[in-house]
């Protein structure tokens, strides 16, 4: 891992994401970022701008720069930078391309949830690194992180498993039942073994646990065996697509109270 980029808007908790970050990073470079949105043109009486909104922007990023060198000095090896916004701030974020990005969020809920969402959904979903997002406390290094699975996009666990954020981590996987599953318990567990063969992995814990939906499934679970952290992969869906099926990595972004890993498939090979 070379790069870790970490979205900051100077709050209690993005400064706690630095925090992880700088701690994760060993020899990794941090990029401590702030995104900034091009400013309207100001119109004053005859149609003239009252200021030259490329001078607004300079002098905006300017200030932010400071900001963010001051922060970063106090930390090693983190270096600031300020993108300009395209698109939701979630977007600009997901589109820098380094090896992971740890991020805060207060999630989102109900309408919010539906239409706009969280930043951190957003990154979610958009980018092709994996994304660590802290919603309160996150203990380090992680003792126990839950894998929800399904028996499908199983590749992905072991690119989990590779970060230096798992690797000496307990692993725990759990199936949500929402009444649609076809396989019996002997079945699942079958498939649990072959699993665990197929990843080298000897020493596991392995739950199947009912729930009206598999984001309200996962995050019980994850109480319940007291894991650190929750890791599974996203679709990236868009659009329409997003809004019918939505995305199970989303809902437990914006719900659950601990720490979430994500990884887009569209990183796999």
């Amino acid at each position: 891992m070379k790069t870790i980029l970490v979205p900051t808007d100077f709050s209690p908790m993005s400064l706690k994401a630095l925090d992880v970050a700088v701690q994760l990073a060993g020899g990794a470079k941090v990029l401590l970022m702030d995104v900034l949105k091009y400013p309207e043109p100001v119109l004053i009486a005859g149609g003239v701008q009252a200021e030259d909104p490329d001078d607004v922007f300079e002098r905006q990023v300017e200030g932010i720069e400071n900001r963010l060198r001051c922060l970063a000095a106090q930390y090693p090896n983190v270096s600031p930078i300020v993108l300009r916004q395209e698109g939701s701030i979630g977007e600009t974020i997901a589109t820098h391309e380094v090896d992971l990005i740890v991020m805060a969020s207060e999630g989102a809920s109900g309408w919010k949830e539906k239409t706009t969402g969280s930043n951190a959904g957003k990154v979610v979903r958009k980018a092709k690194c994996p994304v660590l997002v802290i919603k309160d406390d996150i203990t380090l290094p992680i003792r126990r992180v839950l894998f929800p699975t399904d028996f499908t996009h199983t590749d992905f666990i072991q690119r989990f498993l590779s970060l230096p954020l798992c690797r000496e981590a307990a692993v725990s996987f759990v199936t949500v039942n929402t009444g649609l599953l076809s396989m019996d318990t002997q079945q699942l567990w079958g498939k649990m073994r072959k699993l665990a063969t197929k990843i080298g992995l000897e020493s596991y814990d392995y739950g199947i646990t009912d729930a009206p939906n598999e984001s309200a499934g996962i995050i019980q679970f994850a109480g319940d065996v007291e894991a650190d952290l929750i890791a599974l992969y996203t679709h990236g869906r868009d659009g329409f697509a997003h809004w019918f099926k939505g995305s199970v990595a989303e809902d437990v972004v914006n719900h659950s109270d601990l720490p979430v890993l994500t990884w887009g498939l569209e990183e796999e090979a």
